[in-house]
């Protein structure tokens, strides 16, 4: 900001007595507090819109203002919570497997009797406590505040990566596995792969669950 020095004019020349010192220095303080207050007042402008890519991180925000200036102030940006329940029942999970007759599909072609006599149930009673010992339940709870995108990003990665090496194998890039090392690449290869289609189904349902609720759209 500019500010003008405020011009005083004498016009009788000199000036010697104590009193018109003192007035001449009033009226200079008077003329440059004018000069500001009517040159230099800064009015803020409404602050810009910041993006929000979802996730709890910090941002910085700039805010206009009159002058050409800019602010930066750090800001929070909350991801909104994750309203599993309600996201269940406007998806209709429920009426959708009523409707499309699975389990009574399941149950006419013998589907259940068969499970039963391998020892499903069973097993399935086996695993369950293996549940709680890895914490899966809570570790799918972590995934919900996990933007979905990256857990694409993540899958993805895992599911090119045995072609990935495959192609390289092929163009001489990388040397054939030989010896014992053939099943432990071949283990690696099927475990990223099972992992990642497993990784990109649960980052579909996360997905889906992370939309906003219509009932809580404005």
């Amino acid at each position: 900001v500019v500010q003008r020095q405020p011009r005083i004019c004498c016009i009788s020349g000199e000036i010697h007595t104590p009193m018109a010192t003192a007035l001449c220095i009033a009226a200079a303080v008077t003329a440059f507090s004018g000069a500001s207050s009517a040159s230099g007042v800064v009015q803020r402008r409404a602050p810009l819109a910041a993006v929000s890519m979802g996730g709890n991180k910090k941002v910085y925000s700039f805010e206009g203002v009159d002058g050409g200036l800019l602010e930066a102030r750090e800001v929070s940006i909350t991801k909104p919570p994750v309203y599993l329940l309600t996201r269940l029942n406007e998806m209709k999970v429920a009426t959708g497997l009523a409707e499309s007759g699975l389990l009574s599909a399941a149950e006419e072609a013998g589907v259940f009797s068969k499970l039963e006599s391998a020892g499903a149930f069973s097993t399935a009673e086996k695993l369950l406590p293996l549940v709680e010992k890895f914490k899966l339940l809570s570790l799918f709870e972590e995934l919900l505040e996990v933007e979905a995108g990256l857990l694409f990003t993540a899958a993805n990665f895992l599911i090119v990566f045995t072609p990935v090496v495959l192609t390289l194998q092929i163009c001489g890039f990388v040397p054939f596995p030989q010896g014992p090392v053939i099943p432990v690449e071949a283990l690696a290869c099927l475990s990223t792969g099972a992992a990642g289609f497993a990784l990109f189904a649960t980052a579909f349902i996360i997905g889906n669950l992370q939309e906003e609720p219509a009932s809580f759209q404005q």
